[in-house]
């Protein structure tokens, strides 16, 4: 049963800019060691990660309320592309609140715009 939907448009300029200003100090805030060696520092790789961690959070309906933190959601390529999100401290606890059982993302890129969409799949009814 879907139990949130969630959707987030990002532009890469926004991702690149910030890290051009803030370096090592916002790529470790915002995203895993895994997330930031997958994506090769490419600013459209990273703009999508940040697009399913807000698609993500809208879908939870909480924002960073609680104590949550950005890298609490990472998002790596499986072998076929597809995006594989798992979490990890509030935000896992939140989803188990929720009975949460599966988060669905789809990404897509297009010049200088990002598009994620998230759905949380639970028991159910």
């Amino acid at each position: 049963m879907i139990c949130g939907i969630g959707v987030d448009l990002v532009l890469v300029s926004r991702i690149n800019g910030a890290m051009n200003r803030f370096g090592e100090r916002f790529a470790s805030r915002i995203y895993t060691p895994e997330e930031r060696r997958q994506s090769g520092g490419k600013a459209i790789f990273l703009a999508g990660r940040f697009a399913v961690k807000e698609a993500l959070l809208k879908a939870l309906g909480t924002g960073m309320a609680g104590g949550v933190r950005w890298n609490e959601i990472e998002t790596l390529a499986r072998e076929s592309g597809a995006p594989e999100v798992t979490c990890s401290g509030m935000v896992e606890h939140l989803l188990g609140l929720r009975g949460i059982k599966r988060v669905w993302a789809s990404l897509s890129h297009e010049k200088d715009h990002v598009v994620a969409v998230v759905v949380l799949e639970g028991p159910g009814p």
